[in-house]
């Protein structure tokens, strides 16, 4: 048989513009891929696949926030494609001039091509499952820097076009017929932002966003062929060492591998942490779950965020997903000893912000106002400083007894520039019935008492989880405390002031402690740092 040779230059500059909106939390932009002519590149082409690459230059935005926008799509290593010949059999191409990243590649493709003027192009992707006609959009998807797509080849790019004879070879630009997300995340938080990174995104979809597709000249099939699938994994690879774990024998840190993609950006910014995914067109119901992490405090969690109901992804266009990733602060939250005129680490600049940093000048004896309140009259007296707007200790029986605590050990906060998770939720004081701050009533007895005058202390187990109407609850996290200088537990455990000293003696103090699975009320040291609290 004759073989002709086929030259198709594959112009796939298409400028792929990006409207990150900073204004809200998730927000979504699209722009259409769009085919740049540069003829004077036509040459032959041979056997490859179809991978892209993205690239953004950069224009100012409305409102003083910079945006990128405009991609052009590139052949890369390994790209092929497929031609109907004569025939009407799909050619696979078997050499190319691809050597590396390049935006026009000519490929030599075997078969008869002279019957017509035009023939079909596809190109299917460089999946391992991906045949002629079959386009496989995986769930598990990994890009390994920040604002770069050269994965998306492997993972469901695809597409077709017609290829037209100009002289003694034939011309066509693609057509993509996927659809891509481009998620743009920013921690307004600075300082947390330095310390943490995005390890995976996970989209869910009501109905099926990858699987095994059949590609036509008409996009892809309308559902998968087979193993369709909701759900779709994007990792995000991090490079270069950075901070772990503070190392208390050597009072550095260790160094480990960053874990993902940089979250250091308080606004948009594609350069820091654009990541790419390649979905199924169609109408979907997505919702987001960003995956973040510590490497100091080796905490990972996730933040979900729900895109439009019912929106529809076209083929050929990329969407742009703005997210604000950050968590509640408590750095405001300082530590004290009991009733103190003065916080904790007053004055002190590197005080510990980690677990297990200790620094020594922590108040020593009461001519510092670090030093705690030494009232002793039976309980005659509360606190009356620092302590003062505490709950006292017939109120903190309520909480803890009659308030359904609820330990939630997944909602992500910040305290002192680093992540964790870890707290209690408790009933408003409005949700518990009898609450009152003159006496505690026990449930078995029935008897009620000013436990600010006799000492006791009650235990309770929290159930594991948030409540369901959390807007009848409060929330305090696991601040963790300092002792001797150190800190200790944040994320763990904690013990939170009561506005009561404890009536036996000088020393001790009423506090509330708590961990995943224990909760009371009892007195303890009033030397040791602990958070205030307000009660609700």
């Amino acid at each position: 048989m004759k073989v002709n040779k086929i030259y198709l230059n594959l112009l796939t500059v298409g400028m792929l513009s990006f409207m990150a909106g900073c204004a809200g939390d998730e927000n979504i932009d699209h722009t259409e891929g769009k085919e740049t002519d540069n003829s004077s590149e036509l040459t032959a082409f041979s056997c490859v696949s179809s991978n892209r690459l993205m690239k953004y230059a950069p224009r100012t935005s409305m409102g003083g926030h910079q945006y990128l926008t405009g991609s052009d799509f590139y052949w890369e290593p390994g790209d092929q494609i497929y031609v109907k010949d004569d025939n009407n059999a799909l050619q696979k191409s078997t050499m190319t001039n691809i050597s590396a990243t390049q935006p026009t590649a000519r490929f030599q493709v075997p078969g008869a091509y002279t019957a017509q003027n035009s023939y079909e192009v596809y190109y299917t992707g460089a999946s391992a499952g991906a045949t002629s006609d079959k386009v496989v959009i995986s769930t598990t998807q990994t890009q390994t820097a920040p604002n770069t797509a050269k994965h998306i080849g492997g993972v469901g790019d695809c597409g077709t076009s017609t290829a037209t004879r100009v002289g003694d070879h034939f011309e066509f630009m693609l057509n993509h017929k996927a659809a891509y997300l481009c998620f743009l995340p920013r921690v307004t938080n600075a300082e947390l932002g330095k310390n943490i990174y995005l390890t995976k995104i996970v989209v869910k979809s009501d109905n099926a966003i990858a699987g095994d597709y059949t590609l036509s000249m008409g996009g892809l099939s309308s559902a998968p062929t087979a193993n369709a699938a909701n759900e779709i994994t994007l990792t995000t690879l991090g490079t270069g060492m950075v901070n772990g774990p503070w190392d208390i024998t050597r009072n550095i840190y260790t160094q480990v591998s960053a874990p993902g993609f940089p979250l250091s950006n308080t606004i948009t910014n594609l350069a820091t942490n654009a990541a790419y995914m390649v979905i199924a067109p169609g109408t979907h119901s997505l919702t987001v779950d960003y995956y973040i992490k510590d490497p100091v405090t080796n905490v990972e969690g996730v933040i979900t965020k729900t895109l439009p109901v019912g929106k529809n992804y076209e083929a050929n266009k990329v969407y742009d997903v703005t997210a604000n990733l950050t968590p509640k602060d408590y750095s405001d939250r300082k530590y004290y000893m009991w009733d103190a005129q003065q916080e904790y680490w007053y004055g002190v600049s590197d005080y510990p912000t980690v677990i297990d940093q200790s620094n020594s000048n922590y108040a020593q004896n009461n001519s510092d106002p670090r030093w705690y309140n030494g009232v002793n009259d039976a309980g005659a007296t509360q606190a009356s400083h620092s302590c003062q707007a505490c709950p006292n200790v017939n109120e903190a029986f309520w909480y803890i007894m009659q308030g359904d605590p609820h330990w939630d050990g997944e909602t992500l906060w910040s305290m002192m520039s680093h992540l964790y998770k870890g707290g209690i939720w408790l009933k408003k004081k409005t949700e518990i019935s009898g609450f009152n701050a003159e006496s505690y009533t026990d449930p078995t007895s029935g008897v009620a008492i000013d436990y600010r005058r006799t000492h006791m202390s009650y235990v309770n187990t929290p159930i594991s989880g948030k409540p369901v109407n959390i807007t009848h609850y409060f929330y305090l996290p696991a601040l963790g405390s300092n002792f001797n200088g150190t800190l200790y537990n944040v994320g763990v455990t904690s013990n939170y002031w009561l506005s009561s000293p404890q009536s036996s003696d000088v020393v001790h103090a009423y506090n509330m402690y708590f961990i995943h699975n224990h909760i009371h009320v009892d007195g303890f040291y009033r030397y040791n740092g602990y958070p205030l609290w307000t009660g609700e």
